[in-house]
């Protein structure tokens, strides 16, 4: 019997770990830094730098790309939200095993958005 409760509470536990595992945990995230650049209307303007992502689905079930975004971080853990991004790498099934690539660019009045190198995925889409 206390076999029986020993592996019931080890099975409920592991189903309750995998179901808190997040999409973004079974997606790599490949960034090179293409460009910097600036853009200026009417009296705003805004600091902007581009990558080249890949995103490697690496599950073997299909993930809603819908569901995560990317940000762009700063070394002093300053986080930039994209501005611009290729539909392939926020839209439809990434299937199994199956790669994304396309252009995501990051735009802030903060010139900090430079130093921005280290790009993720979040689930906090806001």
């Amino acid at each position: 019997m206390k076999a029986f409760a020993v592996i019931s509470t080890l099975a409920l536990t592991s189903f309750c770990f995998s179901a808190a595992a997040s999409v973004s945990d079974s997606l790599a995230v490949y960034a090179t830094q293409k460009s910097t650049g600036s853009m200026s209307v009417g009296g705003k303007s805004a600091y902007t730098n581009t990558f080249d992502v890949a995103l490697a689905n690496l599950s073997d079930k299909d993930v809603d790309l819908s569901k995560v975004c990317l940000k762009a971080t700063a070394p002093d853990h300053k986080e930039f939200k994209l501005d611009t991004v290729d539909e392939a790498l926020v839209k439809g099934q990434l299937k199994a095993g199956k790669m994304a690539k396309g252009i995501a660019v990051f735009a802030s009045e903060d010139a900090g958005v430079y130093k921005a190198g280290l790009i993720t995925l979040s689930d906090d889409c806001k």
